[in-house]
This record gives structure tokens, C-alpha cells and sequence, in this order.
């Protein structure tokens, strides 16, 4: 078969620039360590690429540009690809293109920031429901992560849920809660939906342009196209335009966070930068004391708990709430304790034993139809062996309904330390506080219930309101 005048043109140019290149390499290295073959492959590898670029826009797109550097694209694209395909053409250039801008420079950076806080949930709960782990970037694309982002549609939340889509996914919508910008609940729901329409479509750039449009779009598009099973960039033209620009900006999107090094993108410090643990609460727990224990501003802990629209997290033995915590520097066990299990009930339990009280006290969930030992391992961060030993199970059948402990009994020590703490605080009152940048007094006696301005200057002998970071206050808190 003839060659186009068009490659035969292109691979002429290319071994121009590779005898140019060749020569170049061997002036800069020097005859004894110049390797031929192993420069000749790579560039081999180069011109094999822009051949496939020069197929795709003869068949695909004739839109496409033809470079080098589109040739280094293209291989750095395919080396990303892992379940979903990642196709190069001219939407796609463009929006890498405008990704990686130094115009986009600083989103880019805050993208990968907040990333580090939430692939960690992404890719949990998307492998174990069986979900492409790049599906984690179309979150990015839903919402640039901001989980109180509000679409004209009055989508919610990190993936962009209405209000009835998310209801048929079990999502709870109330005065105490909003699971749409639960980063857990709305990545089980949306794991559900897109395992749907695989299933639907049998392919994962058509099931995630459903996510967008609709399954029931998706399917008269392809009875109008007439074809059958048709890719997602054969089906395009008959999809809403804002569809036809969604999985475009899906595959920049993936490609360019999965090169970030290699394309200059850093991640920048965010409100998420602390590690976290996560918790179950079954009662009701406010933000204000788990602040207090994590020596943060509640605003801090709202930002890694953006689905609670008040103070007071509503948990309840039936349905406990997820609640994450982040690990800070100051971060008190013994006072976080204290915060999570209720502290007029807790020093009741210390007056008449206090060891054997907390030692016992343990966090216990129903379960659901369809969980399983693993499921549940995975939701509250233990070991499939710790939950039969705690529940005395023999095997790793579940019956639905059962109350099963899921967290482990406070051990001997912690309680003695909660013991001593408490009581410490019941005699003085006293916490030490260390100032930070911006902080003024009247700041700082607002984060404490009782103290006063008057009270921190008396007890740190201060002659003024003046104040530096670094500075460690003494405050009275009762």
C-alpha cells in the first residue's frame, strides 16, 4: 500500500531532526559515551508516535496538530492509561493546553492540594466497589473539589449530586445533614451510578457521560446515531454540547494530574493539609469540643466535615456519623476522648468506677443488608479478625440487623489518663494556649467558655493586650 505524500513528507522531516539531534547529543556528551542505538530507538519510538498522530488526523480528527511535542503527549498519555482509555484529539489538546497555562498554574497546584485529602477516600471506596481508580479525576471536573459548590441545576457536593438523584442513592438530606457533600456517602452513591451504566453501555466514557446528561440521554443518542455500540467520540455529535465538552475535560483532566510533576504542577497548602483519622459517632457530638481537643477553630473541623450544617453532630446508635479528625501537632487523646463520649455522662461514670467504666465503654453498628465482615473492616478501619473476636463470630456470615462492636474497647492506660485529666479540670479549669498569627486576646477568650480578657492578662501577668505568635498563654476556662 502507498504511503501518503503526507507521512512520506513527515518521516522525511523527522530523520532531519534526528541527524540534527544525533549530532547535537554527540557534541554535548562526548564520541565515547555517545550510544547510536539506544538515541536511534528513542527516536524510533517518537516517529512511530507521529505516525499514529498523522492516522489520527486522517481517520479521527484532522484538527490534531502534528509535533514533537504533541509525539511526547501522546506517550506520556498512554503510559496513564490503565482502565479507561485516554484518546487524543483536538478537545482534548485543548483543554490540556489550557490546564497546563500558566494561566491555570495556581488552580492546578490547589487541585492537587486538595487531592491528597480526598484520592485517599476515592481510591479506598472506588476499589473496593469495583470502580476504575482514574474515575476518582471526575470529581475535579464536577466540582474542583469544593464540596458547597451549587450548580445551576442545584447539583451539591464534590460530585455534583440533584436532589433526586441523590435521593434514589440513599443520600440523607435534612436540618442536621447534607450526604451530598459527604465525601464517603457521596462516592458509594456514585460508585452505584456508574456501575449501572457500565453495565448499561459496557463502556466507562459512556457511562461517565451519563453521569452528566442522563442514562435515558445517553440511549436516544445512540437510537438516533443508529449504530451499535458505538465509543463515546463516535457518539458525540449526537450528545448535548456541554456532554460533548464533559469527557474531553475528564481525560485533560486525568492526563495532566497524572504528569503533574513531569508538567510543573505542584500541590499547594489548603485548609485539608493535616492527616486525619475518622471516627463513628453515636451520640451527639459538638464541634466545639472536638476543636478544643484538636487546638483548631471549629471552622477547621467544618472544613473536613463540609456535609454538617451545625455544630452538633446528630449520631445515634442506628445510624452513627462519620466524622473526621484532623492530626494536628497539639492534638490531646485524652481530651478528644472527653469530647467524643459525652463529658457529663463520662464523669459520672469516673465517681463510681472510674477504670472499669471507661474501659468498657465500645462502638457498636447495625448491620446493613449487603454488608459484609470486609465492607465493614474497610468502613471503620479495623481487621476482619478484630471484628470476630470483639463479636465472638466463628465464620463471616452477617445476619442483617445485628448490633456488632466495630471499635475497639479503650484500653486501661487511656483511662487513667481521662480519669486524671478530667479530674484535673474539675479542680483548676486550666489549659495553655499558644498564640498564632492574627490571634488578639478577645479572640482568644471567645474559643474558651468562661475566660475573659481580664482573666488571661491577670494569669500571664500581661500589662497589656499585646500579644506575639509563639507566645504560650495560661487560660482559665471556668
Amino acid at each position: 500500500m502507498k504511503k501518503s505524500l503526507y507521512t512520506v513528507l513527515l518521516t522525511t522531516i523527522i530523520s532531519v531532526h534526528i541527524t540534527k539531534a544525533q549530532t547535537a547529543y554527540k557534541d554535548l556528551i562526548g564520541d565515547d559515551y555517545y550510544n547510536q542505538t539506544t538515541f536511534a530507538t528513542s527516536m524510533d519510538e517518537h516517529k512511530a508516535l507521529l505516525v499514529e498522530l498523522d492516522s489520527i488526523k486522517k481517520n479521527v480528527d484532522v484538527k490534531v496538530d502534528v509535533s514533537i511535542e504533541d509525539a511526547n503527549t501522546l506517550r506520556r498519555m498512554k503510559a496513564s492509561v490503565k482502565t479507561i482509555p485516554l484518546d487524543y484529539n483536538s478537545q482534548v489538546k485543548f483543554f490540556i493546553d489550557k490546564y497546563v497555562s500558566s494561566n491555570y498554574r495556581p488552580y492546578m497546584n490547589r487541585m492537587l492540594g486538595l487531592s491528597k485529602h480526598y484520592f485517599k477516600v476515592y481510591d479506598q471506596i472506588l476499589g473496593e466497589m469495583g470502580i476504575p481508580e482514574e474515575v476518582k479525576y471526575l470529581s475535579l471536573v464536577e466540582s474542583s473539589l469544593n464540596p458547597h459548590l451549587v450548580s445551576s441545576a442545584g447539583a451539591v457536593g464534590p460530585w455534583q449530586f440533584i436532589y433526586t438523584t441523590a435521593r434514589i442513592y440513599d443520600l440523607d438530606m435534612n436540618s442536621h445533614i447534607d450526604e451530598r457533600k459527604d465525601i464517603y456517602s457521596a462516592t458509594y452513591a456514585v460508585s452505584k451510578y456508574l456501575k449501572e451504566s457500565y453495565n448499561q453501555f459496557n463502556d466507562w466514557l459512556l457511562a461517565l457521560a451519563s453521569y452528566n446528561c442522563g442514562r435515558g440521554c445517553v440511549q436516544r443518542a445512540i437510537q438516533r446515531s443508529g449504530m451499535t455500540n458505538p465509543t463515546f467520540w463516535e457518539l458525540s455529535p449526537y450528545l448535548p454540547k456541554e456532554t460533548q465538552n464533559y469527557i474531553p475535560k475528564y481525560v485533560a483532566m486525568t492526563y495532566v494530574l497524572s504528569n503533574a510533576s513531569t508538567l510543573g504542577i505542584e500541590p499547594a497548602k489548603t485548609e485539608l493539609d493535616f492527616e486525619t483519622r475518622v471516627v463513628m459517632v453515636d451520640k451527639a457530638v459538638n464541634m466545639r469540643h472536638i476543636a478544643e481537643a484538636v487546638n483548631v477553630e471549629v471552622s477547621h473541623i467544618k472544613h473536613y466535615n463540609p456535609a454538617y450544617k451545625k455544630d452538633v453532630i446528630n449520631g445515634t446508635v442506628d445510624k452513627p456519623k462519620r466524622l473526621f479528625i484532623p492530626v494536628t501537632p497539639q492534638l490531646n487523646d485524652s481530651l478528644l476522648y472527653v469530647a467524643l463520649h459525652a463529658p457529663s455522662s463520662i464523669q459520672l461514670a469516673i465517681k463510681e468506677e472510674p477504670e472499669m467504666q471507661l474501659a468498657n465503654v465500645s462502638q457498636k453498628y447495625k448491620v446493613r443488608k449487603g454488608e459484609t465482615l470486609s465492607s465493614l473492616s474497610k468502613k471503620f478501619g479495623v481487621t476482619v479478625q478484630n471484628l470476630k473476636a470483639w463479636n465472638g463470630l466463628k465464620n463471616n456470615s452477617l445476619v442483617v440487623g445485628r448490633s456488632l462492636v466495630v471499635a475497639q474497647p479503650i484500653n486501661s492506660t487511656l483511662a487513667k489518663n481521662v480519669s486524671k485529666s478530667i479530674v484535673k479540670t474539675e479542680k483548676s479549669r486550666t489549659a495553655y494556649y499558644v498564640v498564632q498569627k492574627g490571634d488578639s486576646l478577645d479572640r482568644i477568650a471567645r474559643k474558651f467558655e468562661g475566660s475573659t480578657v481580664s482573666k488571661i492578662k491577670e494569669d500571664n501577668a500581661l500589662k497589656n493586650s499585646v500579644i506575639k505568635p509563639g507566645m504560650k498563654l495560661k487560660i482559665r476556662k471556668g
